[in-house]
């Protein structure tokens, strides 16, 4: 690959690499210097990164909480090569103890485990753009609190530190170079159709044709749901929470590999109001914007596993956040 250092074998091998030389290894401000651009954009719920520095000192906060953190790398789907620069989805679980105070609280000992996807623009040895989601739900309940109350924690912490409540909107972006691409294949069509029938036009009926029966999915909070019902209380737990839900697909790839399922990574995007009970309890009327990268299996044309990877805890503090800004004005 060019410009990149002769130590990778290939690309998934280097988004591996770089990873654990960044936070395993230590490397921390040195790696990041080589690995990530002065000028990176680093999007995130919580808000966007638009330096090197503020990905470094995002680290080392992170390290001094969770001092012994892995990242277990679970699979990298990807596209590109030399002249168009390479693309990258990571999904991996974070696994680390909890012996640090810090954004999270008083350090309580505990095992704390999490799914993230991040999908990554390269080019010649370094990443220029980032789209990541934690699972900070599954933080929450494996540090024993509610994920709502994580976010009021959050809110009160901004609102002292800041004097206002941050997280990610497109109206706080700062737009990069980089165009989304989306597949042309079959299966990516029918997988974004799929998706877009049941999220955009509210039709639940279409769970019984993209997924398989003994779907497997692994969603926010670090759960683990089976089958055409468990989908189906899922899927209907946020639509009606947003019923006027405005979905989009943002970018699809798909990777074809010897001996595995066709693999797809998708980033979406849902603007809506929180309008309805449902997943996230009792409507406050709330905008909310929700960024969610997916990576699925397909086997004749069927999802047989899904990772859904949201940040549940920015939602609530963007519901919070309103509540906040109603009772600032009353």
């Amino acid at each position: 690959m060019r410009g990149f250092d002769d130590h990778f074998k290939d690309f998934p091998d280097y988004i591996y690499g770089i990873t654990r030389e960044i936070w395993e290894d230590r490397g921390v401000g040195p790696k990041l210097k080589r690995y990530y651009a002065d000028d990176v954009l680093v999007r995130a719920p919580s808000g966007i990164i638009t330096d090197n520095g503020g990905v470094t000192a995002a680290t080392l906060q992170t390290l001094h909480e969770f001092p012994d953190r892995q990242l277990v790398g679970e699979d990298v789907i990807w596209t590109g090569d030399d002249e168009s620069g390479y693309f990258s989805s990571h999904r991996l679980i974070s696994v680390m103890r909890h012996t640090g105070n810090g954004a999270y609280g008083e350090a309580t000992g505990k095992v704390v485990r999490s799914r993230i996807i991040a999908d990554c623009v390269v080019n010649e040895n370094q990443v220029r753009e980032e789209w990541l989601v934690r699972d900070q739900a599954a933080f929450a309940r494996c540090l024993d609190i509610e994920p709502r109350e994580l976010a009021r924690q959050q809110v009160e912490n901004d609102l002292r530190l800041f004097g206002e409540v941050r997280y990610f909107t497109p109206e706080s972006d700062v737009p990069g170079p980089y165009r989304a691409q989306f597949d042309d294949s079959e299966e990516a069509e029918r997988y974004a159709a799929g998706w877009q029938r049941i999220w955009a036009d509210k039709d639940v009926a279409g769970i019984f044709d993209l997924y398989h029966p003994g779907a497997t999915l692994n969603i926010p909070g670090g759960d683990s749901i089976n089958g055409h019902g468990d989908i189906d209380r899922f899927c209907l737990g946020y639509l009606a929470s947003f019923p006027d839900a405005d979905f989009r697909v943002e970018h699809l790839i798909v990777n074809r590999d010897p001996g595995q399922p066709v693999r797809l990574a998708m980033r979406w995007t849902m603007r809506a109001t929180h309008s309805g009970w449902g997943h996230f309890g009792a409507p406050t009327g709330a905008p909310v914007y929700i960024m969610g990268p997916a990576h699925a299996h397909l086997v004749d044309g069927r999802v047989t596993q899904e990772w859904i990877t949201v940040d549940e805890v920015a939602v609530w503090k963007q519901l919070l956040a309103h509540q906040v800004e109603s009772d600032a004005l009353s």
